[in-house]
């Protein structure tokens, strides 16, 4: 097997062939289990195919060689190609629960994958104590999350039906994305299309528009417009709805995150204390039955686990059946020498 070292992304070298590549991600689940396996010995994700050739991905929990602080991820060929070797570049990345990247490694330059070797990877890539530390935030629900990305450089299958992929091509370049979503709430946001629900919150009155908040919390959806008969707050005539159990702050920040789908950084960092803001976020997500906002500040509670913060974070996490930022607390107090 081939060792690679990482590094930042170069020129390509594939003799003036366009690359091909492919991404594959998968789950690494019951991670505890797996340590203790042994040092070289490996566990195998499901195949995937690029450049018409079938790869996989190799984990070795206990690291590649005795001894070792460090796990190991290695690419691998099913079968050894005897008439042309493939050169191909590879990519790990470790994700977070709301799919952001916590770590990656590239290898520095082309890979031969040969008759001699077709396994390529990093015996070192990264610390067992890192992996399960609570600044990367990648072990979740004692599960890792895995994408591999192998490019190709030297691809022949360009010359196989090269017209039909230079007007595929083409095709794609001549219809860009659907901007519809992005038009429809920049629209929304400019205040041109009236507001139709006023909500008061400790007193600060909060105008929106009823469809987009049910659209985006279950919780608004049912109180705006209700199951079947129930009563409907959209039908009831009322002036302002009144919400407590929760901070006008908050409040904001959660139409911040309907009208944006994003956190309100600006927000959080002008209360002057993040930890806290966050912690405020993440109660009102809860709340308004908002998953993803949740899980992104599940995700950004992990930068504050310390020790004088691990025990308050932790009940929260349970308070609030967040099992990610739980096992993240649990993590960080394993890790604690006795």
């Amino acid at each position: 097997m081939g060792c690679c070292l990482s590094a930042p992304d170069d020129d390509d070298a594939g003799g003036g062939l366009d690359p091909v590549s492919g991404t594959h991600q998968f789950t690494i689940r019951q991670y505890s289990q797996t340590k203790g396996i042994g040092s070289g010995k490996s566990i195998l994700s499901r195949y995937f195919t690029v450049d018409g050739r079938t790869w996989y991905v190799r984990f070795y929990p206990d690291g590649y060689t005795p001894n070792s602080q460090f796990v190991a991820l290695y690419v691998q060929t099913l079968y050894k190609p005897h008439c042309r070797a493939v050169r191909a570049r590879f990519t790990f990345e470790l994700l977070k629960p709301d799919g952001t990247v916590g770590y990656a490694r590239r290898s520095d330059r082309p890979c031969s994958f040969d008759r001699y070797c077709n396994c390529w990877g990093f015996r070192v890539f990264v610390t067992r104590e890192a992996l399960e530390g609570a600044d990367l935030g990648v072990l979740h629900g004692d599960s890792i999350k895995v994408r591999c990305t192998v490019e190709v450089v030297n691809s022949r299958r360009k010359n196989r039906g090269g017209n039909q992929a230079r007007a595929a091509a083409a095709a794609a370049a001549m219809a860009p994305q659907s901007d519809f979503a992005a038009n429809a709430m920049q629209f929304l946001k400019s205040g041109r299309a009236p507001f139709d629900v006023k909500f008061s919150v400790g007193g600060t009155v909060f105008e929106a528009h009823g469809l987009v908040v049910a659209a985006q919390s279950e919780w608004f959806a049912t109180a705006l417009y209700g199951h079947g008969d129930e009563g409907r707050w959209a039908e009831a005539g009322m002036q302002c709805i009144t919400i407590s159990d929760t901070t006008p702050e908050a409040f904001e920040g959660v139409l911040y995150y309907i009208y944006h789908d994003e956190l309100p950084e600006e927000l959080i960092k002008a209360s002057g204390d993040e930890a806290a803001m966050t912690r405020e976020l993440f109660d009102a997500a809860d709340m308004f039955l908002i998953e993803r906002m949740k899980r992104m500040c599940a995700s950004r509670l992990r930068r504050f686990i310390k020790e004088d913060t691990v025990r308050s974070i932790m009940e929260l996490a349970q308070a609030h059946s967040c099992k990610e930022l739980e096992q993240a607390c649990q993590t960080y107090l394993g890790r604690r020498r006795p």
